[in-house]
């Protein structure tokens, strides 16, 4: 694989309005029985439709919706867009790096868009891979993210142009342009997998979380909120709450919430790295943010859970909050849809003590 290559990543449109009259053709995809998995999408002309009727790729979760080739002896580019449903409200970005770690994609350049308090983060990515005969593509992805009306759940979409390494620096702005000129043509009303639910502290202070998770209040001060379905836990969220009169500092907030793992003889053991600040561009009412990662481990049960937490203080108010659930893996996006649950409340949590 090479690696050694800068290949660049345009973000902005080089082509003046005439030249995309002349090199580009919107397509309109219809071929879908279901209205919501339509689209448009900008392709060179050089480019025309070679698979459209919707094909199941059961090893990636992915559906075909629409495949496009060059035709003619420009240089070999291939667009290629997919949807899978999934049922919780995640991050599309976190939905497509599973997608590309699974069918062994190098990431080569990032970009993060969106906000945690609308419909999440989006991403626009470039990747490289090496096939079995040895040859390099270039892939840019970008993704959609709608509510599925019929089976509820969101549709998770993205848009692939691939071509060749050897071709890329002469196709690189056709794909971005390509990447970033395509939409939904029926889409609803929800841009997320799921409605968002208030959770009131007091009547005054409230954050909100997927209609899937349930909050519980367990103690004065101490609040969980959980992903439990069938029975089965799949990431809980705890808060704790201290005056300033009973806690002083962060890692006082730390060692006071995090007792619980320590003072029974069958407690779990809790593996964390030091806290950290973090730039918060997430909720600027919460102030500064320090947080940490690790592990739970229970040797009773031979579990082991990830871990992480933040701490702030909020007009007075040491908080804790506390994410611990299934760590990241190929078979279920419950790490993704607990991510998501969390960033959500970060995002909305809203604390006015007078």
């Amino acid at each position: 694989m090479n690696i050694d290559t800068d290949y660049a990543f345009p973000l902005t449109a080089v082509f003046s309005k005439e030249e995309i009259e002349q090199r580009f053709w919107k397509c309109l995809y219809t071929s879908a029985t279901e209205e919501m998995l339509h689209y448009w999408v900008v392709l060179p002309k050089s480019l025309k439709p070679a698979e459209l009727e919707p094909v199941t790729f059961p090893e990636v979760g992915l559906t075909n919706i629409g495949r496009y080739l060059t035709m003619d002896n420009s240089p070999y580019l291939e667009v290629w867009a997919a949807y899978e449903r999934c049922q919780w409200e995640m991050n599309a970005s976190d939905w497509l790096f599973k997608k590309l770690a699974m069918m062994g994609e190098k990431v080569l350049h990032r970009r993060l868009v969106g906000k945690a308090s609308e419909n999440g983060i989006f991403a626009d990515v470039l990747t490289l891979k090496t096939h079995a005969s040895g040859d390099d593509v270039i892939s840019r992805y970008t993704v959609q993210k709608d509510y599925n009306r019929d089976s509820g759940g969101g549709n998770y979409f993205l848009l692939k142009a691939s071509c060749a390494a050897h071709d890329y620096a002469s196709l690189a702005n056709d794909i971005y342009f390509t990447v970033v000129n395509w939409n939904l043509l029926h889409r609803s009303n929800l841009a997320m997998a799921e409605l968002l639910t208030s959770v009131n502290l007091d009547g005054k202070n409230a954050f909100k979380i997927p209609v899937s998770w349930h909050a519980n209040v367990i103690a004065e001060n101490r609040l969980i909120v959980e992903h439990t379905l069938d029975g089965v836990n799949y990431g809980v969220i705890n808060f704790y709450f201290y005056s300033a009169t009973v806690c002083h500092s962060a890692e006082e907030a730390f060692e006071k919430s995090t007792l619980r793992f320590r003072e029974y003889e069958h407690s779990v053991t809790l593996a964390a790295n030091e806290l950290e600040p973090i730039s918060n561009d997430i909720n600027t009412a919460l102030g500064t943010i320090l947080t940490c990662t690790g592990e739970l481990y229970s040797d009773e049960e031979k579990m082991r859970a990830f871990y992480q937490s933040y701490i702030f203080n909020c007009s007075g108010l040491w908080c804790y909050v506390e994410l611990v659930g299934q760590h990241r893996n190929d078979k279920s996006y419950h790490f993704e849809a607990n991510k998501r649950c969390l960033e959500i409340i970060l995002a909305t949590l809203n604390i006015n003590i007078k």
